[in-house]
């Protein structure tokens, strides 16, 4: 007989985040359109899925939060403030998913996958030319591709790549006139990552 079909899977790895911003004064804001850049960030990764069938998933992705900082390209203050940095988050996705996941390949198993994030600001960091400098918590919808090579009937090593679609609100106080400054950011951040698959 052959071996049951997974209940469960478990994804652990490197994960790096590339983001493709553009940002919109709102209410009068003082950065114009496109001028405020994230650097990508890496961290570590992980997903958990329950197999509803042996082609059908439900899982959460998470991971680590890194720290993002946000900086203004070309802003002409710069040589006032000594800096072109806003500020700093610590801030991370927890994604639920529904995945289709094939298995006539063999030890390939590719699958894809939709699903819903919210992004979770776990502080906020006044280190830059900003003071109260925050970003809002808000939902992003997420599509996913990836594919998994079992070495053995349990294990195997995975890669996987997320597209975020995901739109913010960033705001704080210049120094030292205290101007208020708020700007609507578009991230959109491909998320890719890759390490070790378990499944039973």
């Amino acid at each position: 007989m052959p071996p049951p079909p997974p209940s469960f899977y478990v994804h652990a790895g490197a994960l790096g985040v590339f983001f493709q911003t553009n940002a919109q004064p709102t209410g009068g804001g003082l950065f114009p359109t496109t001028n405020i850049v994230l650097r990508p960030v890496y961290t570590l990764a992980l997903e958990a899925g329950y197999f509803i069938t042996p082609n059908i998933a439900i899982a959460l992705s998470t991971g680590v939060p890194p720290l993002v900082s946000f900086k203004a390209t070309g802003f002409p203050g710069t040589p006032i403030f000594g800096s072109n940095l806003l500020g700093t988050v610590r801030a991370g996705p927890a994604i639920g998913l529904l995945q289709y996941h094939f298995t006539q390949f063999g030890a390939l198993q590719p699958y894809a996958g939709v699903g819903v994030g919210y992004v979770l600001d776990f502080g906020n960091i006044s280190n830059g030319i900003l003071t109260n400098f925050s970003v809002d918590q808000n939902f992003a919808f997420v599509v996913q591709a990836g594919a998994d090579w079992m070495l053995t009937p349990n294990w195997g090593v995975f890669v996987d790549g997320k597209k975020t679609f995901l739109s913010t609100e960033a705001q704080g106080f210049t120094i030292p006139t205290n101007v208020p400054v708020r700007s609507h950011i578009t991230l959109d951040p491909w998320l890719a990552s890759a390490g070790i698959t378990f499944k039973y």
